[in-house]
């Protein structure tokens, strides 16, 4: 067994040998043709010499490559060398591709008066129109409407509107704000003068709409000083206080705003939160 495989590894020390002598022998030939000058045959050469690359590669296994690696740096040696021939061979045609001599075109021309003979057309050939030119006659002249006469309106006289002596309706705004000043007065004098809950006081769990606008007329007394809200220590919840008609008088720029923002999805999640099954500010509405 051990002959056996002796004999197996001389043989690819053998096969080995012979492509790296090709490999070699590939190297010298495209060496000599660096040093020529760009033609037909030299890229004929270099061409095969790529196709017997391609042989040796397909000779050889990936296991005989991995036992015997100068057949690689062979490999890449040529690949770089026919890689430069490329480009060179690629510049030269690339740059005498559209140059001629003149001279020897004239040369060619006078030899070979046969193969320039052309033919062209010797005059202009004669303008056509598919219809016909224009009848020489000037148009008919067609006798164009009279333009109506638009009469100007006059400019109605203007009337002053009546004067108003009085206003039917009064404001609902200012006299809601007032109702809910007062009912907030009443349940803080009924708590025992405890600050009263701000959610408790807006939120209506029968309507959206009416709770936006006790929110906005609890701002509204904000605003003016009527009433103040404060946030607890625990909770920081939001409470309602009065405050006393001397703290009106006091000075704007030590008051604190109070921003709530209450969409349907919030206005759900508070009444569910607190509990709210009944409004505690019920208000008669005009």
């Amino acid at each position: 067994m051990s002959s056996l495989n002796g004999t197996t590894v001389r043989r690819s020390s053998m096969r080995s040998h012979d492509r790296k002598l090709r490999y070699r022998t590939l190297l010298e030939d495209l060496s000599i043709l660096g040093d020529e000058n760009c033609n037909d045959e030299c890229m004929e050469k270099t061409s095969q010499a790529v196709q017997e690359v391609q042989e040796l590669l397909a000779e050889g296994g990936v296991e005989e490559r991995v036992k015997h690696p100068g057949e690689g740096y062979l490999d890449s040696r040529v690949l770089k060398a026919t890689s430069v021939l490329a480009v060179r061979y690629t510049e030269a045609v690339s740059g005498n591709i559209n140059t001629y001599d003149k001279h020897e075109l004239a040369q060619h021309i006078r030899e070979n008066p046969e193969f320039w003979e052309l033919m062209f057309p010797r005059e202009v050939p004669q303008l056509g129109f598919l219809y016909g030119t224009f009848a020489p006659t000037p148009p008919e002249q067609r006798p164009r409407a009279p333009r109506r006469r638009v009469e100007r309106q006059q400019a109605a006289e203007l009337k002053a509107p009546e004067a108003v002596e009085r206003l039917e309706k009064t404001e609902e705004g200012p006299e809601m704000v007032s109702r809910v000043n007062r009912f907030i007065n009443k349940q803080y004098k009924a708590n025992g003068g405890q600050p009263i809950s701000y959610f408790h006081v807006v939120l209506d769990p029968d309507s959206f709409s009416r709770t936006i606008e006790n929110v906005y007329h609890v701002s509204f007394l904000v605003r003016d000083g009527m009433v103040s809200v404060d946030l607890d220590e625990e909770y920081e919840l939001p409470f309602i206080t009065p405050v006393a008609q001397q703290g009106e008088q006091s000075d704007i720029s030590n008051e604190n705003q109070f921003i709530v923002s209450l969409d349907m999805k919030r206005w759900q999640e508070l009444i569910e939160a607190f509990k709210i099954r009944k409004p505690m500010m019920v208000l008669k509405r005009n």
